[in-house]
């Protein structure tokens, strides 16, 4: 056993010395792990930060590749994506790969066999591109895409003639039908009529007055609030909601009904039924004598002095097969085959032959009558008219539509640029617009990083020789036409006003501003024209948009209309818009609001031909000898702009619209589809 030390001696310095190192030591180990762990901290909250950011950047590269399929399904065509969906269901449970063409390194598509033609189901991965394996991230979202539309969402393909507006029909207006066909002409607003002569508009259905004054003949008039006949004109059935009034040759064969009076001292009525109302629920926009003006306001009837059925109005004696009323019936020396009043019977005048009963009394006025005519009896049960209801068709705006052209035209920076998609050896992109020799016509599409563009160095003409083009600044308007020739075939879309000279084109013509034709205008919708001009072995135009009528090949035609390979043509191809030859309007803000609208006017002059239907986003009219084959719709969308000038519809001089055997491939599908994402979730 070792004694200890004894006190005031110190331990040996060797051992002291040890102890100092330990100590030293230990301190050390302290102050590097110390160390790690701060640099671990420190590297982990790296690693944590990098994977979050390399996370989120992967989510936004899931829901932008999310946003290119749906950009994907909506541009194609209905029977694209038919073909798409039937590989798609074929396939195995995995789903069928989607190659986006830039942004393939982070994003991944797959369309699932679940999908439907109205319910797309995709998987949409969006993947980090770093190249740490820490660091990289994958985010899989799956979503279902409902597809919707693209069936008659443009307009009312059903009738020959659809305004929007206030309508004037005046000229020689001839409407051509298949023979089992209705030929029926929609006016939200007032018809009016003035010099003119119609043929073959079997009816005429009106949310205002109509009012027609020639020597035409009508199957059914219907309107919201009087009906306006004069100058020899002949219908079966007039249904009104106010009144009804006729003078001269007139006549009403069939029955006309009025929910409030009737005003027919005419000869060769059939049936006139009253209710002999005072009250009204619509709205007439003029009264009495004849309005007019720039809103085309049309005249309505004279307020009736009596409420009920007067055949005797300026000393004229009318005369009808029948009358039915809950008001008085009037009479001079007419007749009336057979009576029956809710009031009264009134006499104006001597030997009026009359047979029925009316609930009130006989007033003679000192004048004698033929016939028998029961008093006391009810009143007749009767049915008040309907009103009309015109179904509004989806706001044309023209913007939603530049993706679609084969052809957009626009200025950018003071640049005249074309935007070209879908034409058969020329790549998809922006091109600039010049000339060979200088001048303000235009035929070359070169490349946008030329500082000039000429034959020299042009990718295509877009002419069908030379020259068919040109633009005044001054007026943001585009020329296409007149002594220059026509442009190649397909959609083509403006920026700004079109004038569409002489010339003969197979085109969509389509305007954020407005359209007119002049001199000798020929245009065939590429729907109409088909693949070579001839549709189910019937030829209806010269040449088609994909070859000749011969069978040549036609240079840069349109690739989505035409399948060279199968001798094909696809009618539904750019969103259905090759079943027109003119769309005009837009809307110049963010909103669909009517007082941002701007343009919309289509004016067809004299000598064009127009093969497809006619879309104005505010007014139509024709002039000259014009023909549409086809249908015509006119929205009014501009009325409420204080800058719209035109406030009404016009048919004048001499207009055709022939809507007779049409050709197939002049389909109904117009409008392009909706693809909406409905549901998504990330797995």
């Amino acid at each position: 056993m070792t004694a200890p030390y004894p006190h005031g001696f110190s331990r040996p310095r060797h051992q002291q010395g040890v102890t100092t190192v330990i100590m030293v030591m230990l301190v050390g180990l302290a102050v590097m792990a110390s160390t790690f762990a701060v640099v671990q901290y420190v590297r982990t909250g790296q690693d944590q930060s990098l994977t979050v950011h390399a996370q989120t950047q992967a989510q936004m590269n899931a829901w932008t590749g999310a946003e290119l399929v749906r950009q994907y399904l909506a541009g194609l065509s209905t029977a694209q994506r038919n073909t798409l969906l039937a590989s798609v269901q074929g396939a195995s449970a995995a789903g069928t790969a989607l190659t986006f063409s830039s942004g393939a390194d982070s994003m991944g598509a797959r369309l699932m066999n679940t999908s439907t033609a109205s319910n797309f189901v995709a998987q949409v991965t969006g993947t980090t591109a770093l190249a740490s394996d820490k660091a990289k991230s994958t985010v899989t979202l799956e979503l279902h895409y409902t597809v919707s539309g693209g069936t008659s969402s443009l307009s009312s393909l059903s009738t020959v003639f659809k305004s929007a507006m206030n309508t004037k029909l005046e000229g020689s207006i001839t409407i051509n039908k298949d023979a089992s066909a209705q030929s029926v002409m929609n006016i939200a607003g007032d018809l009016s009529t003035g010099g003119n002569s119609i043929t073959g508009a079997d009816t005429i259905n009106a949310t205002g007055t109509i009012n027609i004054g020639s020597g035409s003949s009508y199957q059914i008039l219907n309107s919201n609030c009087d009906v306006v006949i004069s100058g020899g004109v002949q219908v079966v059935t007039i249904n009104a909601r106010r009144h009804v009034c006729g003078s001269g040759g007139t006549k009403v064969s069939g029955v006309a009904t009025a929910n409030g009076s009737i005003n027919m001292a005419t000869t060769g009525n059939g049936t006139l039924a009253a209710l002999a109302e005072t009250a009204f629920t619509d709205s007439c926009s003029a009264t009495g004598s004849a309005g007019g003006g720039a809103s085309n306001v049309a005249a309505t009837c004279a307020e009736p002095l009596g409420a009920g059925v007067d055949l005797f109005t300026g000393n004229n004696n009318g005369q009808a097969t029948g009358v039915r009323t809950r008001g008085n019936a009037y009479i001079g020396s007419g007749t009336i085959g057979s009576l029956l009043a809710g009031n009264n019977l009134v006499l104006k005048g001597n030997g009026a032959n009359i047979s029925g009963t009316v609930g009130g009394s006989i007033v003679n006025n000192g004048y004698s009558f033929n016939g028998t005519v029961t008093t006391g009896g009810s009143s007749p049960a009767m049915t008040a008219v309907a009103a009309v209801s015109i179904t509004p068709d989806n706001q044309f705006n023209a913007t939603d539509y530049r993706s679609y052209a084969n052809y957009a035209f626009y200025v950018s920076n003071g640049n005249l640029l074309v935007d070209v998609k879908n034409v058969h050896s020329v790549t998809d992109g922006t091109y600039l617009l010049g000339n060979a020799s200088g001048n303000a016509r235009y035929d070359y599409l070169c490349a946008t990083s030329n500082s000039t563009c000429n034959q020299n160095n042009a990718t295509m003409n877009l002419c069908l020789s030379s020259q068919c083009i040109r633009y005044d600044a001054s007026s943001l308007r585009w020329y296409v036409g007149n002594d220059m020739n026509a442009i190649r075939p397909g959609v083509a879309w403006f920026s700004g006003d079109l004038d569409a000279g002489n010339g003969t084109y197979y085109n969509t013509f389509i305007a954020t501003g407005n359209i007119a034709t002049s001199g000798s205008h020929v245009t065939y919708a590429p729907n109409y024209a088909g693949y070579s001009g001839a549709v189910d072995g019937t030829t209806y135009a010269p040449s088609g948009v994909c070859t000749t009528a011969a069978g040549a090949a036609i240079a840069y035609y349109p690739s989505n209309f035409c399948n060279t390979s199968s001798a094909s043509y696809d009618a539904t191809a750019a969103a259905g818009l090759g079943s027109y030859a003119y769309m005009a309007g837009s809307f110049s803000g963010s909103t669909y609001q009517a007082s941002n609208y701007v343009g919309g006017n289509i004016v067809l002059a004299s000598s064009t031909n127009a093969y497809g239907y006619v879309l104005a986003g505010n007014a139509f009219t024709s002039a000259g000898s014009s023909t549409i084959r086809g249908y015509i719709s006119a929205q009014g969308l501009g009325v409420s702009n204080p800058a719209q000038t035109t406030k009404y519809s016009s048919l004048g001089a001499s207009t055709t619209i022939n809507a007779q055997s049409l050709p197939s491939t002049l389909t109904t599908n117009n409008g392009p589809s909706t693809v909406t994402i409905a549901y998504a979730r990330y797995l």
